[in-house]
């Protein structure tokens, strides 16, 4: 063999072989750079999942805790028992039964008081802590027969009321936040 041939036998020899090695490697680069990717999408597809899932249940918490407070403030509420009852009449009414709103505040927190923003916690509170005051202003009329609601039990309810309703429409609004799109 001559020297041009033996130069070109090994020149072709290593352009085969670096054409081999260049190619095993690039496969192995793209199938090692495909499952990098694709597990770190993975990784990622899982963690969205799981927020998404903690995400419904914390909605739906929420708006249990939204209709259920609603229920209690609605009932709270006297109904018209007669045609010139006013606002006084309305908060003596909401008065006299300080001990079962109070009842049904304190048997809300128990359940909800998880998911509720600060905000809403201290109006509870706050209206919880009217009815705890004004279930003391009462005293009894001996003429009449009758308890009597006090100024300050009346002022009490009013308390209670704008807590309430406060809270309530806090509430709302935290829902519907959580089902309105985000603006981009």
């Amino acid at each position: 063999m001559s020297t041009a041939e033996i130069i070109i036998s090994v020149l072709s020899t290593a352009g085969c072989t670096s054409v081999g090695t260049a190619w095993v490697l690039k496969t192995f680069l793209e199938t090692g750079i495909k499952e990098s990717i694709g597990s770190v999408y993975k990784k990622q597809l899982e963690d969205h999942k799981f927020l998404l899932k903690n995400s419904e249940k914390v909605f739906q918490f929420k708006l249990d805790a939204s209709k259920s407070l609603y229920k209690i403030f609605h009932e709270m509420l006297p109904k018209k028992s007669y045609p010139e009852m006013d606002w006084d009449d309305v908060s003596q009414d909401i008065a006299s039964s300080f001990r079962q709103h109070e009842d049904k505040l304190d048997n809300f927190l128990c359940e909800y008081q998880s998911t509720l923003s600060p905000e809403i916690l201290i109006r509870i509170q706050s209206a919880i802590n009217a009815c705890s005051d004004g279930k003391f202003e009462f005293y009894f009329n001996s003429s009449a027969s009758d308890v009597v609601c006090t100024d300050t039990a009346k002022d009490k309810a009013v308390e209670l009321y704008d807590a309430l309703e406060e809270a309530v429409e806090m509430l709302r609004k935290e829902v519907h936040d959580m089902i309105s799109l985000p603006n981009d």
